[in-house]
């Protein structure tokens, strides 16, 4: 059997496949022939060829509008079903469609077939009347194709900085219909602060089983209260949710929708699952293997301020600590392998790699993170290519900084090759853990096979030199909005590249030396006190700056110059640009709420937070990522020199001001001292 595309109206195969759809009209609706032929036009008319007979035998009809693909017909021969044609049709047009928001169909209830569409990971949302005289119900049904731009950026920041729990049908039926203390409890302002609540795409084929329509409408109207849990269809589900169904029995149809409920929430890598089934209680102990722990609510609220003080992006914990850095030393290997062997690792292999890195200290570099008496990870870094970086060895111990630890090295990796011709990074470790790899991921590495990469680049680029790079695969030709998105991804994905035609926004944000020193190292005169003398680990790659409300000039996602301004009134406007970072998103609240919702990632006590608002009602937090420091500060004579000649004004600060591309290129150009 092949699948393929039919936009020949004139061939043989095209007059079968309008033969095959009269022939079915009862069930698809009649379709005149023009119709038929208009999408054979489009290529938007798939159909099932059987080779032997070069004959059709099903085909799928559909329309693309606002950005999401529609099924209208989908048909298959009634002597050659039962054979997965269906399905196979389905995939090619999942295949060929992934450029759009996901792909929808109307089927009416009465066919039966709910189960075939569940088994193709389409999720029913809502329902309608049909359009015949029975006016019969259809149910909606829908594809979401995961997709990763500019827009799941945004989304994905709090999912980095809160606990992720998935509730199950049960769960979410006591809060809508308010019905168990216990689970309402969730609800409350402090446990949201610190969790966000997911529900799994198996909720709506629950949903989809109440009893009136009345109750299916409301329970998806109520849905909306809670976030769904990101779902690749690439993903292990079925391997998992097959293993599962092998280690606990299922006798009615809840305890399969249970399973799915705990296969989606495994792969999606949520941290907890909240339910008050008994059986799957009983046997929470199970899931530890897959890094899921299964809680009721009244559990996992109780054990929520233990969470929170190990949620794993934690950088205030580093603030004056005593981390530090040491090459490793052959007479420490014993206790670096007692202390990082695997479970099931070989103590043979792990102990030879040691020693050939340390046989060839002109290749390797072996390093430790210590905290007083603690050793907190292991790496060893791998220099034999000279274009590539591996890092075979990639140890953290487990503690409550280990999350922010690990994407601080690899930060720190990316930003230090900056500096060279290296261009790649390899993370070949062969026993991460779930949430390390989380980490990984952060920073923009992908998989291939069991190895993490990431490429980088060092420069300012234009968009068409970039299109002559043949491993970035750019598209040349995209809509504005498209480009804008894409070239955003790859500037963020290729750190430090700077795209000089990237039309975001830009500003200059003044912050006062005391924060500076806080926030990011100052390479201007002297090292910070509050740095380590070797090892800048306060350099964190997320952190949230405070400011007033008003003016309210900033936007995300941007671009920011970070001009330190003096706290002394006899030096004002005598400061220096030392840094830029993105902003990632922007805020304004009541300053408690932010200050709450926060507080892990800055480095501000409440009464700074007071007296940054001025007992205002609201105040303003942005997030932002990714700070680059500069190898020569820009002082106030040349700033005010570049600000004239590119803003056709005199520099004057006293808030963030927005400034144009090409003058954040130029002032970026000199403090990375490049040339072009």
């Amino acid at each position: 059997m092949i699948i393929k595309l039919i936009n020949n109206p004139f061939s043989s195969l095209f007059n079968q496949i309008v033969e095959l759809g009269d022939d079915n009209n009862k069930t698809l609706g009649f379709l005149p022939e023009e119709v038929f032929r208009k999408y054979a036009k489009e290529k938007q008319l798939i159909g099932a060829i059987d080779e032997q007979s070069n004959s059709i035998i099903g085909y799928l009809l559909y329309r693309v509008a606002f950005g999401q693909v529609t099924i209208i017909h989908l048909c298959v021969d009634k002597s050659k079903r039962n054979k997965n044609i269906a399905k196979k049709l389905v995939d090619y047009l999942k295949n060929n469609t992934k450029q759009y928001i996901g792909i929808r169909l109307s089927c009416r209830n009465d066919y039966g077939i709910d189960d075939f569409w569940q088994k193709l990971n389409f999720i029913p949302i809502d329902e309608k009347a049909g359009r015949g005289k029975e006016r019969l119900p259809l149910t909606i049904w829908v594809y979401k194709h995961y997709k990763e731009d500019l827009f799941t950026q945004y989304y994905n920041h709090e999912s980095e900085n809160k606990i992720v729990a998935v509730i199950d049908m049960n769960i979410f039926l006591d809060i809508k219909e308010k019905r168990e203390q216990e689970s309402l409890a969730l609800m409350s302002d402090w446990v949201q602060s610190e969790t966000i609540l997911y529900y799994t795409r198996e909720i709506n084929n629950e949903i989809n089983k109440a009893s009136s329509k009345e109750a299916r409408r409301d329970n998806r109207v109520y849905l909306s209260h809670f976030e769904e849990l990101p779902f690749k269809e690439e993903t292990p589900f079925y391997d998992v949710l097959q293993e599962l169904k092998s280690k606990f029995p299922i006798n009615h149809n809840n305890d399969y929708s249970d399973l799915k409920h705990i296969a989606y929430s495994i792969v999606g890598k949520a941290e907890y699952f909240i339910t008050r089934d008994k059986h799957i209680l009983d046997n929470k102990k199970y899931f530890f293997k897959y890094n899921l722990k299964i809680c009721r609510p009244s559990e996992f609220i109780a054990q929520l301020d233990e969470n929170i003080q190990a949620s794993k992006y934690q950088p205030q914990n580093l603030l004056g600590t005593s981390i530090n850095t040491k090459r490793v030393k052959v007479e420490d290997i014993n206790s670096y392998i007692k202390a990082f062997l695997k479970p099931n690792e070989k103590k043979y292999y792990f102990e030879k790699i040691i020693r050939e890195a340390l046989a060839n200290p002109n290749k390797y570099e072996l390093i430790t993170i210590t905290k007083e008496t603690e050793t907190l990870a292991f790496l060893i870094f791998d220099k034999t290519d000279k274009e590539k970086l591996r890092i075979p060895i990639f140890r953290l111990s487990n503690n409550n900084i280990r999350y922010t630890l690990a994407k601080h090295l690899i930060y720190k990796s990316i930003f230090e090759i900056s500096s060279t011709n290296i261009s790649e990074i390899e993370i070949c470790e062969r026993y991460l853990e779930r949430d390390i790899e989380d980490a990984i991921k952060s920073l923009h590495f992908f998989k291939i096979e069991n190895t993490w990469k990431k490429y980088s680049l060092k420069g300012i680029y234009s968009f068409n030199e970039l299109l002559l790079m043949d491993n970035l695969k750019l598209e040349k030709n995209l809509d504005t909005v498209s480009k804008k998105e894409e070239l955003y991804n790859y500037e963020r994905s290729y750190y430090p590249l700077k795209i000089k035609d990237l039309d975001i926004p830009n500003y200059i944000v003044p912050i006062k030396s005391y924060w500076a020193e806080q926030l990011f190292y100052d390479r201007s005169n002297e090292k910070l006190p509050l740095f380590e003398p070797e090892y800048e680990l306060l350099l964190n790659k997320k952190n949230v700056y405070y400011k007033s409300s008003k003016p309210n000039v900033l936007s995300a996602p941007a671009r920011v110059l970070w001009y330190i301004s003096s706290d002394n009134k006899k030096n004002q406007g005598k400061g220096k640009i030392v840094a830029t970072s993105y902003i990632d998103e922007i805020f304004i609240d009541n300053p408690k709420k932010l200050f709450k919702q926060f507080k892990k990632l800055g480095i501000y006590k409440w009464k700074d937070i007071q007296k940054t608002s001025k007992n205002s009602d609201t105040i303003m937090a942005f997030i932002f990522s990714e700070t680059e420091l500069f190898n020569r500060v820009i002082g106030i004579d040349k700033l005010k020199q570049v600000y004239k000649n590119f803003e056709n004004k005199n520099f004057l600060i006293v808030s963030p001001i927005k400034i144009k591309n090409k003058t954040y290129i130029e002032l970026y150009k000199k403090g990375m001292e490049y040339d072009r």
